[in-house]
């Protein structure tokens, strides 16, 4: 078959057999829920070329990305800056503010 043919028998029974393998693999994932993702410039440059690399569309990439990923919150340093910010401000609050309260 042509690449045409494949593409429009793929379109028409979602058969994905002749692709790679030669072991009919019947396509059953819909996707129809879209999100909107800002990138920058820069981001949205290496995750094309990371992509291309791949040999995948940049959609596929990026889906590809987020499942895979276990979260993008690094918690344990999220406690230790927030453990450092709360010493800084107590030492801020020591050096402004009065240590004897009494009234003169």
């Amino acid at each position: 078959m042509t690449e045409a043919e494949l593409a429009e028998h793929y379109n028409r029974t979602q058969d994905t057999s002749d692709f790679d393998t030669g072991r009919s693999v019947p396509l059953s994932v819909k996707r129809d829920v879209t999100i909107s993702v800002r990138f920058s410039f820069d981001e949205i440059e290496e995750a094309r070329a990371r992509a291309e690399k791949d040999g995948v569309k940049v959609t596929s990439f990026i889906r590809a990305a987020a499942l895979e990923a276990s979260s993008p919150v690094d918690r344990a340093q999220l406690a230790e800056d927030l453990r450092a910010l709360e010493r800084l401000a107590h030492e801020v609050a020591s050096s402004v503010l009065p240590t004897n309260h009494s009234r003169p």
